[in-house]
């Protein structure tokens, strides 16, 4: 039986690190079974004989994101022992299913295709302080964080919660509301 069909139930995002330089043989492969993935990914500016180009690259390099049921992403974690290891708690290694509003933050912000957007690591606490906010417009809109201070400028910072945080550009205070 292949992964897609045994894979009922309710599906959920995980997150897998990706080994080897094989996210996008892996991506394919779940593709062609039909299982949603998620790269964050942004655009690379990049000039050469031909002139100005624009390149997407992944924003965070051997991070891949799966939806599936329970069931199924231990199935791909399986399938693809060699490759991957999905994301999970340290006592059980049973993987850990991301929020759907939290994964629906962090798919807003990689996905605004931002300049300003930096992959700040590991989520970590220090990005849990500062005023909680909610943005109300522009391409970040429906993006909920903390504002930090980070590189010199105001920033929203958003995390999927032990796996990654990111920081977008500044973004207009009047485009901010406390929550």
């Amino acid at each position: 039986a292949t992964v897609i069909e045994s894979m009922g139930g309710y599906r959920q995002w995980y997150a897998a690190k990706v080994f080897y330089n094989k996210v996008n043989p892996i991506v394919n492969s779940l593709m062609n079974k039909g299982v949603e993935t998620y790269i964050p990914t942004f655009m690379e500016e990049t000039y050469g004989p031909d002139g100005l180009k624009y390149v997407r690259k992944p924003l965070i390099n051997s991070l891949l994101f799966i939806c599936s049921s329970s069931e199924g992403i231990r199935k791909i974690g399986k399938e693809f022992s060699e490759e991957l290891r999905i994301y999970g708690d340290g006592p059980t290694f049973q993987p850990t299913a991301i929020p759907d509003k939290e994964m629906e933050i962090f798919r807003i912000v990689t996905s605004a295709q931002d300049k300003g957007l930096k992959y700040l690591g590991a989520d970590l606490p220090e990005y849990h302080t500062g005023q909680r906010v909610r943005v109300t417009d522009g391409v970040f809109k429906g993006a909920e964080g903390h504002i930090k201070r980070i590189f010199n400028d105001r920033r929203l910072i958003v995390t999927v919660e032990g796996i990654a945080a990111v920081a977008t550009s500044f973004i207009h205070p009047s485009f901010l509301e406390k929550i």
